[in-house]
């Protein structure tokens, strides 16, 4: 069984490859209980804008476990998740969510929160963040310099 920064890495690994081919570099995978791994990287800009990494795993994970299936498996992601994808993870019934880097613009984890604290989304589930996050920060800095 891999640890958490293991699967941070590869999802490091992932988002730099998204990187390379003109994608904003968010990489994820989803990890079950038995260490069987789902990965995805962003492709929103040549595709459609649906197409975030948290959105791929969840589909891939869905179609070859169900949602019974998800529901002891953690989450990694490279940057904090937007409300879209948070709420595709509560419906989808993830055990758990970690991800690197916060996103002061899009991200959705306070706005998520808010909600459990309101007594909506009755599917919750523990979130950890920081894990790698200057890693990720660099990589998203330098993807960002490049391109203006």
């Amino acid at each position: 069984m891999a640890s958490a920064s293991q699967y941070m890495r590869r999802a490091l690994d992932l988002a730099r490859n998204a990187a390379d081919s003109g994608e904003v570099p968010v990489g994820a995978l989803l990890v079950t209980p038995g260490d069987e791994v789902f990965e995805g990287r962003n492709a929103g800009e040549s595709g459609s804008p649906l197409e975030h990494a948290e959105m791929k795993v969840l589909r891939a994970s869905l179609a070859a476990l169900g949602r019974r299936g998800l529901t002891e498996s953690t989450l990694y992601v490279t940057l904090e998740p937007c409300l879209m994808c948070l709420g595709a993870m509560v419906l989808a019934r993830i055990g758990g969510l970690v991800y690197a880097c916060p996103e002061p613009r899009f991200g959705g984890v306070a706005h998520l929160q808010a909600l459990w604290r309101e007594g909506r989304y009755p599917h919750r589930f523990p979130i950890a963040s920081g894990l790698m996050e200057e890693e990720s920060r660099a990589l998203l800095q330098a993807f960002f310099e490049a391109r203006r």
